[in-house]
């Protein structure tokens, strides 16, 4: 209870602050944004899926995803700027974390660095993955976005990373973006960390409508301990993902792959993939979801199919709906190792975001 009311004191201590700001004239200077998503999920099996118990889902229902945040941006002068998230989750029994804090300098019209604690820009959705409402899913893919602790899940991407980025962009004709985002640093797994981190990711953006992303990074698995028997131990991680995602004349297409190696542990090498697609119709969404999820050369297997519908019943607000069906044809996939899950478990979930 009481690390509840310590996020709702610090959100309205920030909303107070963004309005002295406005007082004082600030607005030009300082935005502060918030988010916030309320998610129920049920499934028929007494094993979790996707965490641990009492956060993944099971037949005794979860609010696990149930979260809000604030973003804040502060222009400190022309060429330097500072941007953070707080944030708080049903996860963590709301204890409010800072999931990123850095610095951004403008060192010319079309090249920023960028140094602290920094979002993981690796995943077509990662960087904004939180906000609910910009997705079309109540949670997204599992197979790629899945934070279960090493060595469960696909260890794909990661809330963030701190070390410095080097981000550059470009217009061409025909209304193309092209970024290129070389990053460096270390990733903290709470206690486990990924060292010598580095890595990059080029998207390329056609007028905001359609976008191709991909990332390639390597990093050293650090404080390992026993998990896998010390296996993990100063072996390289490295990391491919690729995909495009595009909204055009009402229809929405998400489509994404990654696969991931940690030296010769075969039982670390996973491979995952998902497709989206739907069709907008005035304020409702209905879409259809397939993932895949493959680890230790098929000693998992699992996939997922996933019906959602989506409606924007008023501005900044939506409602989710969606019926899921997961099959686990070998292994354990993303329920707990050493848990004997059935074939099939069907998963029902209700999800409210919005932005203000």
């Amino acid at each position: 209870m009481y690390r509840i009311k310590t996020a709702v004191a610090l959100i309205i201590g920030y909303a107070m602050v963004a309005g002295q700001a406005e007082a004082a004239g600030w607005t030009d200077t300082v935005t502060i944004k918030g988010f916030a998503s309320v998610n129920y999920e049920r499934s028929n099996a007494a094993e979790p899926f996707n965490g641990e118990e009492n956060v993944g889902i099971d037949d005794q229902g979860s609010l696990s995803g149930t979260r809000m945040g604030l973003n804040i941006n502060a222009r400190i002068n022309e060429r330097l700027r500072f941007a953070s998230q707080l944030f708080a989750s049903k996860d963590a029994e709301f204890a409010v974390n800072v999931d990123w804090a850095f610095g951004v300098l403008t060192l010319t019209d079309q090249l920023d660095l960028r140094t602290g604690k920094i979002k993981f820009p690796v995943g077509l959705v990662n960087e904004y993955v939180d906000v609910g409402y910009v997705t079309p899913w109540i949670q997204a893919p599992a197979v790629i976005y899945s934070e279960l602790g090493a060595p469960n899940g696909p260890q794909m991407t990661r809330e963030s990373f701190t070390g410095i980025s080097l981000l550059g962009q470009q217009a061409i004709a025909g209304d193309w973006l092209l970024e290129a985002d070389l990053f460096g640093g270390e990733i903290d797994l709470d206690g486990i960390s990924v060292r010598e981190l580095s890595g990059i990711t080029l998207r390329a953006d056609w007028d905001d409508t359609v976008q191709f992303q991909l990332s390639s990074y390597e990093g050293t698995m650090r404080g390992t301990g026993t998990v896998m028997g010390g296996a993990m131990e100063g072996v390289k991680h490295e990391g491919v993902l690729y995909g495009a995602k595009a909204d055009w004349n009402d229809v929405i297409f998400y489509a994404e792959r990654g696969d991931i190696t940690m030296g010769d542990i075969t039982a670390m090498k996973a491979t995952s993939w998902y497709t989206t697609v739907g069709y907008r119709i005035g304020k409702l969404l209905p879409h259809l979801t397939y993932q895949n999820y493959e680890q230790g050369e098929v000693d998992d297997e699992q996939t997922i199919t996933t019906l959602g519908l989506r409606w924007d019943f008023m501005p900044g607000v939506a409602l989710k709906v969606e019926l899921g069906q997961i099959k686990t044809d070998k292994g354990n996939g993303l329920f707990p190792q050493g848990s004997s899950p059935a074939d099939t478990v069907n998963t029902t979930g209700f999800g409210l975001d919005m932005v203000f």
